[in-house]
């Protein structure tokens, strides 16, 4: 094997897990707290864009699709420095979803019904409003 083919490889492979842990944190997140809007969990603005005039399933589809194919063609056809760099975000990019998980399962565990009191974060666009007992 040559180095590209290792680099499609990695990169095919750390983008499929990326996108799977964005779908997983999103679904989560949203089942917690249904009113927060998508810009506000994602910084992908062509996913964010897709989820919300397709849905999120098929915005997530669609969206798969498109960044499988744009890193595919960016591992087969860039010069190798600029794969290793997109390999190298991706790295990046998959610590930071372990991040984003732990801090979501901590607020979800601490706050089961998705109201994040004001006195504590401010004001939350999205938060969920507190239910009369």
């Amino acid at each position: 094997m040559n180095f590209r083919l290792i680099l499609i490889i990695l990169i095919m492979s750390l983008s499929i897990v990326d996108l799977v842990l964005t779908g997983y944190y999103i679904n989560k997140y949203k089942r917690w707290q249904p009113e927060k809007p998508y810009k506000l969990m994602e910084l992908n603005p062509v996913l964010v864009f897709l989820w919300t005039k397709l849905g999120f399933w098929i915005g997530m589809f669609v969206g798969s699709v498109f960044i499988l194919t744009l890193n595919f063609i960016v591992a087969k056809y860039a010069h190798w420095s600029v794969a290793v760099l997109v390999l190298g975000v991706l790295i990046f990019t998959l610590f930071n979803h372990v991040a984003n998980l732990t801090l979501l399962f901590k607020l979800i565990a601490k706050y089961p019904s998705g109201y994040l009191p004001a006195s504590i974060f401010g004001f939350v666009e999205g938060n969920n409003l507190r239910r009369k007992k």
